[in-house]
């Protein structure tokens, strides 16, 4: 039975609520995670998780309750700064629970508090929006208030770019709907499917409906509109962890229950989650070129009181907090923003970047798409491309960072070293049985798999840190020793860093990548492949992530006229070098007719252009075997006298070809 609150016609108001998850329950972001929650990540210097709750109170939600499972304190001990604290139009709830594993443990234990009422959002806190939730809650209640089994409303995001859910680290989903109600009938991850030769849907799907819309251009936000039914749904099921895997399809393949779930679909906004490196990295530049309005880097809402968190906002989005010292050589390009107290030195270029607060960039640094949190210091002619440089991390003279690379908490990379591409570093050093990184569900998989032994230099797992106390760990010596390395001077006890990936003089132990180079591509904070194919909006030319035209952004489609063309030039080029008769060369261009079902005109056209093309030196797309058939220079047309004798033969060969 339905609560109170939420029954037609109650007369009680129901506040609005939101569950926010405070912990991603995955390990996409390893071994970063290890130290700290991923939703306290800066996103453009400004914590995950302050964009969401920035959205909710905007959106009038009234109470909050936010589940802390991993680093609890450190999501407790933000959420006490006075920013939220005295917060007065809405209240947070913190609930603790280091004992969850996944977000279906964190559900049941907000069904067993008994404090939802009425329907509520779901959400986690790595979700940056701008969408009118009043409207999506407003059609998500009429909705229930004609069917009191519509228990859940997805928000999907419409894109008519196929490229955009590669550009945003997401996987391809078939997504089955009622196109008149907009019933969830149906929802299928592709990229798991890949194996299968073809997708099956159920029969009985269309008894009660004409027709059904199978689309693959919705991008799913991971914004949930539930019901109060769905809290107890999680905890009837134990077997439900996963909302999106286990929950949706379990509801599905109950039908018999009578539960229905619907999509809403909005085509304009913006809403994603930040779910891997190569979302981190496509989020970041939308909200450079300001597509997360009015959540944006130089808006107060984002900052507090705290009057050190001024941005000025510069041409081509560069943004500039107060106290920058940029060196009169040094470049900040489009799409970069440096945090206070920050320096510059002379000839560094900066494009496309986000520098924290307190960074020291030496003298001719070249940066490119990295994300560089506080305290960081870059040496004199280092080079990074695409990297995470974490909190209190050095990068010595002259030492490079390739694309993808991740580099975490205090890690120190040695003069002129080279990290290689998609090399993951931190001073947490794992077993070597856990050899790489595919388990997207559960956090804790990675940490609880760290060495822990009183020789190891690696720091105990999450749940054993609060366990051991006051008794100094192993992380210490670790610290220390990269501490005493960044300031030039050997350690006081000695330990043995992968000189490979940090170089000598560096400090950090290599951390397993994800294996499959699929994988790499696709969740890699570097760009993917092909750059400029992508953009957050498909619609405009103007302000896109890759600043490109929109002719550039749609799908590639082969033109088979142009293949026919090129399969008759080569037939023909083949019998003039061959130095075939004539009458061979009619078969060889019939049996290319017969087999394209195309008429003798089409092939004679083809022809006579390729002749044509004899009198021009070789185009570019032309294989060298033909090459020397083609003129070595373009040809005079101011002469009066012009030699034809080469044409005899091919003019020859296409009249008789059309005879026949």
């Amino acid at each position: 039975m339905a609560p109170l609150a939420d029954m037609p016609g109650s007369e009680t108001k129901s506040v609005l609520s939101a569950i926010l998850l405070a912990d991603s329950f995955a390990q996409s972001f390893a071994p970063v995670t290890l130290e700290k929650p991923k939703m306290l990540l800066p996103l453009v210097n400004v914590p995950m998780m302050d964009y969401t709750l920035e959205w909710l109170a905007a959106s009038g939600v009234e109470e909050v309750f936010v589940v802390c499972c991993a680093h609890s304190e450190q999501v407790k001990a933000h959420l006490a700064s006075p920013k939220w604290s005295q917060q007065k139009a809405m209240k947070l709830h913190i609930f603790i629970s280091t004992s969850c594993l996944s977000a279906g443990e964190a559900l049941r234990l907000m069904d067993q508090k008994d404090l939802i009422k009425s329907d509520f959002v779901l959400m986690g806190g790595d979700v940056i929006s701008n969408l009118d939730l009043t409207t999506i809650i407003s059609a998500h209640k009429k909705r229930r208030a004609e069917d009191r089994n519509a228990i859940l409303t997805m928000v999907m995001q419409s894109s008519r770019n196929v490229k955009h859910k590669c550009w945003a680290g997401e996987s391809e989903v078939l997504v089955a709907l009622d196109p008149l109600s907009s019933r969830l009938l149906r929802l299928e991850d592709l990229d798991s499917s890949k194996q299968k030769k073809h997708l099956t849907l159920d029969a009985h799907n269309f008894s009660e409906r004409d027709m059904i819309s199978l689309r693959t251009d919705l991008l799913d936000t991971r914004i949930y509109i539930c019901a109060p039914d769905v809290l107890m749904l999680f905890s009837d099921n134990f077997d439900y962890q996963n909302i999106e895997h286990d929950f949706i399809s379990g509801v599905l393949s109950e039908e018999e229950l009578g539960n229905t779930m619907h999509v809403h679909e909005v085509e304009s906004g913006f809403a994603c989650q930040v779910r891997n490196l190569r979302s981190y990295d496509a989020i970041s530049r939308a909200v450079l070129q300001r597509w997360s309005f009015p959540f944006l880097v130089d808006s107060g809402s984002l900052h507090g009181a705290d009057p050190a968190s001024k941005y000025s906002f510069k041409r081509q989005n560069s943004y500039r907090e107060q106290h920058v010292k940029v060196a009169r050589t040094a470049v900040v390009g489009r799409d970069s923003a440096v945090g206070n107290g920050s320096s510059l030195d002379e000839g560094t270029q900066v494009t496309c970047s986000v520098i924290g607060r307190n960074c020291h960039i030496g003298r001719g640094v070249r940066m490119d798409g990295c994300y560089l949190q506080d305290n960081v210091r870059v040496g004199d002619g280092a080079q990074l491309t695409s990297a995470m440089v974490c909190e209190g991390a050095v990068i010595m003279h002259d030492a490079v960072v390739h694309p993808g690379c991740v580099i975490s908490f205090q890690v120190v990379i040695g003069a002129g070293h080279q990290v290689p591409a998609h090399t993951r570093i931190s001073l947490c050093q794992i077993q070597s049985n856990h050899s790489s990184m595919v388990d997207e569900d559960v956090e804790y998989s990675a940490a609880g798999q760290i060495a822990a032994s009183p020789n190891s230099a690696s720091p105990i797992s999450s749940h054993h840190r609060g366990q051991r106390g006051g008794i100094p760990g192993p992380k210490g010596i670790a610290k220390e020793a990269a501490k005493a390395l960044a300031q030039g001077r050997a350690p006081e006890v000695a330990v043995e860093f992968d000189e490979e990936v940090v170089g000598t003089g560096g400090a950090g132990f290599a951390w397993p990548s994800p294996a499959d180079l699929q994988e790499q591509r696709l969740h890699s904070i570097s760009l993917p492949p092909n750059p400029q194919q992508y953009s957050w909006d498909s619609d405009s030319d103007e302000g896109s992530v890759a600043d490109v035209q929109q002719d550039h952004m749609e799908p590639v489609v082969q033109d088979t006229e142009a293949l026919f063309k090129k399969e008759v030039s080569e037939t023909f080029l083949r019998c003039v070098k061959m130095g075939y008769d004539q009458d061979l060369a009619v078969i060889e261009l019939n049996g290319l007719k017969i087999a394209e079902d195309r008429t003798f005109a089409d092939c004679a056209r083809h022809v006579f252009a390729s002749i044509l093309d004899l009198c021009l030196p070789p185009p570019a797309m032309c294989k060298a075997e033909y090459e020397s058939l083609y003129q070595s220079s373009v040809p005079d047309i101011q002469s009066q006298v012009q030699s034809t004798t080469p044409l005899h033969y091919h003019i020859s060969m296409t009249c008789c070809y059309a005879a026949t």
